[in-house]
């Protein structure tokens, strides 16, 4: 094409359709999105749509467990309650150990010298409730009259815990030794029912 060729209106037509060429295809590429950033595009709410469903599906796999989760919880609590009668009533703690340790202790031939219970310099009524409760307890006896002791103890009672042994040698008894042991309950048997 000769642009001299061409007329003065010519000219102004051929120019006016390019500049309305140039100002479509700058709009086009604007309005379609091809000028924008990801996140305009609606790529944030498009990632935060797949986040909201993978939540939204988290939440009802959760919801179709709440019978099984419920059931476990139920025998979790039957089992807890069946235990319970291992651990010492908080109202007569010492009675009841002492009940059970001198059992253990007749049971094995160890004759008991001290039973105490284990106070700390800090204890206070607060925090007595959430702390193990501790026994401490001296006897004098033989090696094997120790292993049934202990087994005894530990045997009868799932809840009790043995903390420490201490065993000391007596100078003028040679098959006889100086023990004392602590032993532990959990503090508490409450159980929590949760929500209803």
């Amino acid at each position: 094409m000769n642009w001299s060729a061409l007329t003065k209106k010519q000219q102004q037509m051929v120019v006016a359709t390019f500049v309305l060429a140039v100002v479509q295809i700058v709009l086009m590429i604007h309005f379609l999105g091809w000028t924008k950033p990801a996140s305009a595009r609606g790529g944030s709410a498009k990632r935060e749509l797949i986040k909201l469903e993978t939540m939204l599906a988290d939440a009802r796999d959760i919801l179709s467990r709440e019978n099984v989760i419920q059931r476990e919880l139920a025998l979790s609590i039957s089992k807890l309650e069946a235990l319970a009668v291992h651990a010492p009533t908080m109202s007569d703690r010492y009675a009841w150990v002492y009940e059970y340790v001198s059992r253990c202790a007749t049971l094995a031939g160890v004759e008991l010298d001290n039973l105490e219970e284990t106070i700390l310099a800090d204890d206070d009524k607060k925090n007595a409730a959430i702390r193990p409760y501790e026994i401490s307890i001296s006897t004098r006896c033989g090696y094997n009259s120790l292993v049934e002791f202990l087994w005894r103890l530990e045997k009868d009672n799932p809840l009790l815990r043995i903390k420490e042994v201490t065993v000391s040698a007596i100078p003028d008894q040679p098959q006889a030794h100086q023990i004392r042991i602590v032993i532990q309950w959990p503090s508490s048997m409450k159980i929590e029912k949760g929500a209803q």
